[in-house]
């Protein structure tokens, strides 16, 4: 299934790398970055270093100038957003949303905003659903690359996972 990841105007090019690697981990390869802080964050020796072998995904990153054209050819978008909004998608956890999401023939993109902002509310309300990882109630700031590699987990797992490839022998558990 077609999957895109876009980050919205990154202002940390470690997160970029580190978006990167997530990515890669589980499959998936298309990265666009909107308006991003630096105009050379894909070559940028910190993005590079915290990519961390994910370097095809960089390589074939594209950077665009608006949120149109990330989006052109994806039919189902998530934003991904701590603080519900009054308006807009429905505010759901992943899990749920992702299970019944593949099941379709969408073409997906997921949402990620700035470090320093989040989202706008015009780029949540452009979305079918607002993602929102549980999180401690009162401390819900991931970073940016532990939250897509969140997302990319739970829809890696929704399109049925990878096998776990078994270099030990089963676990012993205690006698109760």
């Amino acid at each position: 299934m077609k999957t895109r990841f876009v980050l919205i105007e990154t202002s940390h090019a470690g997160n970029v790398g580190a978006t990167a690697r997530a990515m890669k981990t589980m499959g998936f390869d298309d990265l666009v970055l909107v308006r991003p802080r630096w105009a050379n964050v894909l070559r940028r020796e910190e993005t590079i270093q915290r990519a961390s072998g994910a370097l095809d995904v960089l390589a074939n990153a594209r950077i665009v100038e608006t949120l149109d054209e990330a989006l052109e050819g994806l039919t189902h978008l998530c934003a991904t957003a701590m603080t519900p909004r009054d308006f807009g998608p429905p505010t759901v956890t992943p899990r749920p949303h992702l299970e019944v999401l593949s099941k379709t023939e969408h073409s997906v993109g997921f949402l990620f905003g700035s470090e320093r902002f989040g989202m706008q509310n015009d780029d949540v309300y452009r979305c079918h659903a607002a993602l929102s990882i549980p999180t401690n109630p009162g401390f819900g700031s991931l970073n940016l690359g532990a939250a897509v590699q969140l997302i990319a987990y739970e829809w890696r797992l929704a399109l049925g996972g990878f096998p776990v490839r078994a270099a030990t022998a089963e676990p012993r558990y205690a006698d109760a």
